[in-house]
């Protein structure tokens, strides 16, 4: 929807240049064309690029203030619940000026206590609220993380940005090393706490800060995904049959939909020919004529255009596709890496989605549903539905092995035990990111002793956190580029409760009619299907999942001499004999994430203009054919 910085001053007598601030709003334009606002003050400033999608009204614009002039105001996102808060507030005598989801944000939180009010959004949001009184800034962010807030904080100012970028004006960027050896060992990249930029961090979803009068920064929780297991729930749905519980799930996302659909400006579809994102499309259009829908059509083996088109077709409405070649690969790795803001090897589709979203641009429209989160929410990526079966061959090799080396004297010779060194030192280096949150999730499931929480679950959840968060940067940062938002009606919160507490056999089914060939036999994200029968041909209900597949990245070459006069080098203080020697004993990711790397370091940190990057890799970067 948007994008925001704020800066505060340790000392209080500092007023931030409105040069500085400008220059960050302007690197924020692409968040929020329509509209834009600065506040400065002694020890604060604030800034807000808009993009308008509810009361359409410049009496919305933002910094938005309270009617006295002390509380400000700067929000990101959507509360799709914001008309029965603002009706609960009207009982309360609290009068509004306008229509918008900010001033009934602004007014949940001067009459609550900010957790309290936190709990009780739907939505997406990334917000700071400074109290020009008590010179105290509470900033806080959703709890799946839909929306970006990061920050940063010395003993000089504290800043807190929708893209990091917007701090260039106020601090000089150093990359983290920690970071970037975590990475460069398969990690896929940091998604909450440390960044790849030394002392700037993201909050992490579910997350807020308190900093009061220069005074360090307090962080808390008000949500961690395993907070919606809900034991009484689980008893409940395991009780009810299969024909309710695709009823309820139709129910709930009917909902779902409409509530995302909500808007002053207008809402279209991705339609990228899966399940998900078509049973979101036939539900929209069922209630909202002449639905705008765009494909992103990669050209080859991997292109589902075929299916979108007989989704458009069934649905009578006109498909806008973009058609992506092996060469966008390549030509877009530096435009895509200036708003991702760190390398991306985790998503090789990202190309393809920033094409979508400038073709969506073009049409004028601003809001998108998509399809994301339904996989983690009902366990659908392939490899999940053979699970089981990989599970039980790799605990019967751990037990083969184990036995293998008590054999005396013989048994490590015939079985060397290599250990998990590279596996500490990466979960080390990337400051134990996913492993305690895994260990949180599991922690928290054996607790529950009223029912016991299926693996399944436990499963969803896990999937919930850092595979979702890095699908919800790529979506933001990419839509955002090209000003639009994305919305997702398989994250609504009654949604996500009941996936995460339903029968695990309602995701994962034995199906004899299911011939897939990464599960034969076995039916993934079965309700989900289930529902989407009623609404769609069973020839796409039941396709297997692609999902923007692309292995460009495998059969991208690089040439050593690309390396000559690169970020990596300098960064690891190599000469070109050392650097040709590290690439020519690369495999293939790893030469994918050094390009990666470098590209980040040249565009990112040191400013090289895109072109010039551009021109570097057409030079040296080749793809082989399929």
């Amino acid at each position: 929807m948007c994008g925001l910085f704020g800066i505060i001053y340790r000392n209080s007598s500092v007023t931030p240049a409105l040069e500085d601030l400008t220059n960050s709003a302007n690197l924020l334009h692409h968040r929020g064309p329509d509209a834009h606002g600065i506040y400065a003050s002694e020890g604060v400033g604030m800034v807000h690029k808009r993009l308008t999608l509810i009361d359409l009204h410049s009496r919305s614009n933002q910094p938005f203030w309270d009617k006295s002039r002390r509380y400000c105001l700067v929000f990101n996102g959507e509360i799709y619940n914001f008309r029965d808060l603002r009706a609960e507030l009207i009982e309360k005598n609290v009068t509004f000026q306008t229509t918008s989801d900010t001033e009934v944000l602004l007014q949940c939180l001067l009459n609550g206590d900010a957790e309290s009010v936190l709990q009780k959004l739907e939505g997406m949001f990334a917000f700071g609220l400074y109290d020009t009184v008590e010179r105290s800034l509470l900033l806080a962010r959703d709890r799946f993380g839909m929306k970006p807030l990061f920050v940063y904080g010395d003993d000089r100012i504290f800043t807190f940005a929708s893209e990091i970028k917007a701090m260039g004006p106020w601090i000089n960027f150093k990359p983290d090393q920690f970071s970037i050896s975590s990475y460069l060992l398969g990690f896929g990249g940091p998604t909450k706490g440390f960044t790849f930029y030394r002392k700037v961090k993201s909050l992490a979803p579910g997350s807020m800060i308190f900093v009061r009068n220069g005074k360090p920064a307090e962080s808390s929780r008000f949500f961690s995904m395993q907070d919606f297991w809900d034991p009484d729930y689980i008893d409940n749905l395991a009780r009810i049959k299969p024909g309710q519980i695709v009823d309820k799930m139709e129910d709930l996302l009917l909902k779902s939909v409409e509530k995302h659909m909500f808007a002053d400006s207008r809402v279209g579809a991705f339609c990228s020919g899966g399940v998900d994102s078509s049973l979101l499309m036939a539900m929209a259009a069922k209630r909202h004529n002449n639905l705008a829908i765009f494909h992103a059509n990669i050209k080859g083996r991997w292109s589902e255009y075929d299916a979108a088109l007989k989704l458009s077709q069934h649905l009578k409405l006109e498909l806008r596709t973009v058609d992506v070649n092996e060469q966008d690969f390549i030509d877009l790795m530096p435009e895509v890496m200036k708003h991702y803001e760190h390398p991306f090897t985790y998503h090789p589709n990202c190309a393809p989605f920033l094409m979508v979203s400038r073709l969506v641009q073009k049409h004028r429209v601003k809001g998108m549903l998509s399809g994301e989160g339904s996989d983690e929410c009902f366990l659908g990526y392939p490899w999940l539905g053979r699970e089981r079966l990989v599970n039980t061959y790799y605990r019967f090799v751990v037990w083969l092995k184990t036995l293998v080396n008590k054999i005396p004297d013989l048994g490590k010779i015939i079985w060397p035990c290599e250990g998990n060194g590279k596996e500490v030192v990466k979960m080390l280096l990337n400051r134990c990111e996913t492993v305690e949150e895994t260990q949180n999730v599991h922690n928290f499931a054996s607790k529950i002793v009223s029912t016991k929480i299926e693996e399944g679950n436990i499963r969803t959840v896990e999937y919930l956190n850092y595979h979702l968060r890095t699908l919800l940067h790529r979506n933001d940062s990419l839509g955002m580029a090209a000003s639009i938002e994305a919305r997702f009606p398989f994250l609504d919160n009654e949604v996500v409760k009941i996936a995460v507490n339903m029968p695990y056999r309602y995701k994962i089914r034995l199906s004899p009619t299911a011939f897939e060939k990464a599960h034969p036999g076995i039916r993934d994200k079965w309700v989900v299907r289930k529902v989407a029968d009623r609404y769609i041909p069973r020839e796409l209900s039941r396709r297997t999942k692609i999902g923007f597949w692309t292995t460009a990245f495998e059969r991208m070459k690089v040439s050593p001499a690309y390396f000559d006069e690169s970020f990596v080098k300098d960064l690891f203080e190599l000469s070109q004999g050392q650097m040709h020697n590290i690439m020519s004993q690369s495999d293939q990711g790893l030469t994918m994430r050094l390009l990666h790397l470098d590209v980040w370091g040249h565009v990112c940190m040191r400013g090289l203009s895109l072109e010039t990057s551009l021109r570097k890799l057409r030079q040296h970067v080749s793809l082989l054919p399929e």
